[in-house]
């Protein structure tokens, strides 16, 4: 009510007293309508219903109804007033606020912002006529493009592999051996007449049609070995001599981040969609038909054994600087993954612990700091023989490690152990390292450990770095290929607090090392460390053979049992040359009888046999019979003589002479 006595107060006399005149008028028009409708002998609905009336039915009852309890003042039009305003001058000044420092956003956004945060419920219209009215019109924010990265988080290996400065040794490993393939006869000048393989088989675009895999050469040396293949070969054909060393890099970094991008490993999974992260992590997309092409040239330059060098010098280089000391002892573990090998092709065959089955397997020795970081592998066909290899291996490693360095002294050949796990702890193996300027560190299995085999028991002392007591003392092991050899070696018996032993053998003096220290550099890799080894080995697809080579080995057993064969059979041939020699004379005489026999048949009919004529048979067959029973009396004997100087060549001399005497009693017929 205060707030129209003021804005009457603001109009002039003459308009404000119109106003009140025609409020009265319209009060004083509403009072003689209700008694009309009083007045009249007819109900309410029926009056509204036959006569036209200046209000509708609701708004007689409501009207009434103020009348009635206010009087006058009831029938007052407050409209001006704003009674039907939804919100306060208070929550009009907040929109007015909001909608100036927020003209970006929408009419929807500001409806739920008002309503979740202010309590003011108010329709996308209602907003918009606020927006008109204090022409605070939205303003569209400027589009800003925003690149998602799809594989974030890949730069971080690319950004290592850079830093470490890895990519660029393997890129210059590569070109040193395409300079040494340029020096050999394997490289052919591309203006020769003879560049160029197999042009009638290919397309006019260059690539190669269906004729080039039906060419007699293509086909036999489709599956034949890189030796063999490497002969016919125009390496100045590839491709790797025209890359780039940037290329070379990026394409090493692809090969590099292959199982983060392929999960198995394998090339032909690139073209799959998370193969495109390498467009982030590389530079450049590329698919499978590249870095399969950059794979087979590798392969063809037998590149294999430069590139496990080059990491071996380069990993060991790159550890040396972050463990500057001087050790006592230079520990290296070796590991054996045997990887299961799907293959049609003859093989040799091992056991796969993963699969439980004894097949086609190739095995990858590993020697690697106790931090599970690879220094040098290699891989052999079917399970790798540790009495041989592993010495052979490590020999090479201290031979890749020495290489441009001084000559190392000698003088305790306690420089370098070699740490194995019960794979290796054969005796034969032990007494191959007592030979070697190398030691070793193995643990035994329970059926080797005996209370009986251990002598010179010294007092039981404890372990420095866990719960356990040790007791130093020498073991006696029996070679089980030669069962009079006694090998004996230092011992170290653990008994775990917890109820568990075992025993760490060793060729380690006491001097060096102490039975803590023993037991220590064994358990700092098994098995402290082999859950980590075997989560960094599936990180990097370690199990799969994603590609092998095939080449034809000679089977050295086989050939020597061929070989002792052979003399056996030449042995056999100067015995029974007599006799063989008169087989040889019966078998000219068969020939003419057999010939003679045929004609008869030919000529003759088969008749069926009376009884008359079985009869005539058997008196002609009695003369016949006693024959051919001496006969086969001399052949028995003559065979019980052979079985006794032939007992390989049995069963074919008894098929031999079984089908003489058919044939003979045949040609007696």
């Amino acid at each position: 009510m205060l707030v129209v006595l003021l804005w009457v107060e603001n109009v002039p006399a003459s308009k404000g007293a119109h106003l009140i005149s025609d409020k009265a008028k319209r009060q004083k028009q509403i009072v003689k309508f209700f008694q009309r409708v009083e007045n009249s002998e007819l109900g309410v609905k029926d009056y509204f219903a036959k006569h036209q009336t200046p209000i509708s039915i609701a708004q007689y009852y409501r009207l009434k109804k103020r009348y009635e309890q206010q009087g006058m003042i009831g029938l007052e039009d407050q409209r001006q007033l704003g009674n039907a305003r939804k919100i306060d001058p208070r929550q009009v000044d907040l929109l007015r606020g909001i909608l100036t420092y927020n003209r970006h956003l929408t009419s929807e956004s500001l409806k739920h912002e008002l309503q979740s945060k202010w309590g003011v419920d108010l329709d996308k219209s209602r907003i918009d006529q606020f927006r008109r009215q204090f022409k605070l019109t939205r303003i569209k924010p400027s589009t800003v493009k925003q690149e998602l990265a799809q594989f974030a988080g890949i730069e971080i290996f690319s950004a290592l592999a850079i830093h470490v400065g890895i990519l660029e040794q393997w890129s210059a490993t590569i070109q040193q051996r395409l300079e040494q393939v340029k020096q050999t006869e394997f490289y052919k000048d591309k203006s020769s007449p003879e560049t160029g393989d197999h042009i009638y088989a290919r397309r006019r675009d260059g690539r190669f049609s269906s004729r080039y895999n039906r060419l007699n050469k293509v086909r036999k040396m489709k599956f034949a070995s890189i030796a063999d293949k490497v002969k016919d070969k125009d390496f100045s054909r590839l491709s790797l001599y025209q890359t780039k060393p940037a290329s070379l890099n990026r394409k090493n970094l692809a090969l590099l981040l292959l199982p983060l991008v392929t999960n198995n490993g394998a090339s032909r999974s690139i073209d799959k969609p998370l193969g495109n992260a390498l467009r982030y992590a590389c530079g450049y997309n590329y698919k499978n038909a590249t870095i399969d092409k950059y794979l087979r040239e590798l392969k063809y330059l037998q590149v294999s054994t430069e590139l496990i060098n080059c990491n071996a010098i380069f990993w060991s280089n790159f550890w040396k600087q972050f463990d500057p000391a001087d050790h006592k002892v230079a520990c290296y573990y070796i590991d054996g993954n045997v990887k299961a090998l799907w293959s049609s092709k003859r093989c040799r065959k091992g056991k796969v612990t993963m699969l439980g089955r004894v097949m086609n397997c190739l095995e990858q020795v590993v020697i690697h700091d106790g931090f599970g970081r690879p220094l040098y592998f290699r891989t052999f066909s079917g399970n790798a023989d540790l009495q041989s290899h592993a010495l052979q291996s490590m020999a090479q490693l201290d031979e890749l490690m020495n290489e441009g360095q001084t000559a190392r002294t000698n003088k305790s050949r306690c420089t370098r152990a070699l740490i194995m796990d019960g794979g290796g702890n054969s005796v034969q193996t032990l007494r191959a390292f007592s030979k070697s300027p190398y030691h070793y560190i193995t643990i035994l299995d329970t059926n080797q450990i005996g209370e009986r085999k251990f002598k010179h028991l010294s007092s039981i002392e404890r372990y420095q770095y866990g719960k356990a007591s040790l007791n130093d003392c020498l073991i006696e092991l029996v070679d089980s290929k030669q069962p009079d050899y006694i090998y004996e070696t230092r011992a170290v018996h653990v008994h775990w607090d917890n109820g568990k032993e075992c025993c760490l053998v060793t060729s380690i003096a006491k001097s060096l090392f102490d039975a803590s220290e023993v037991v220590k550099a064994y358990f700092d890799r098994w098995p402290f460390c082999e859950k980590q080894y075997a989560m960094m080995k599936a990180a990097v697809c370690f199990y799969q053979v994603v590609g092998y080579g095939k080449k034809h080995v000679s089977d050295e057993n086989m050939i020597n049992r061929i070989k002792k064969h052979q003399i056996d059979l030449d042995h056999l041939q100067q015995e029974l040359k007599i006799p063989l020699s008169q087989i040889s004379e019966k078998e000219q005489k068969l020939q003419t009888l057999f010939e003679k026999e045929r004609r008869l048949k030919e000529k003759s009919r088969i008749k069926m046999v009376t009884d008359c004529n079985r009869i005539r048979i058997s008196k002609l067959w009695r003369p016949v019979s006693g024959t051919y029973e001496k006969f086969n009396v001399k052949l028995k004997r003559r065979r019980n003589l052979l079985k006794k100087s032939l007992p390989l060549c049995e069963r074919s001399i008894k098929n031999l002479h079984v089908f003489k005497t058919s044939r003979w009693f045949i040609m007696l017929m």
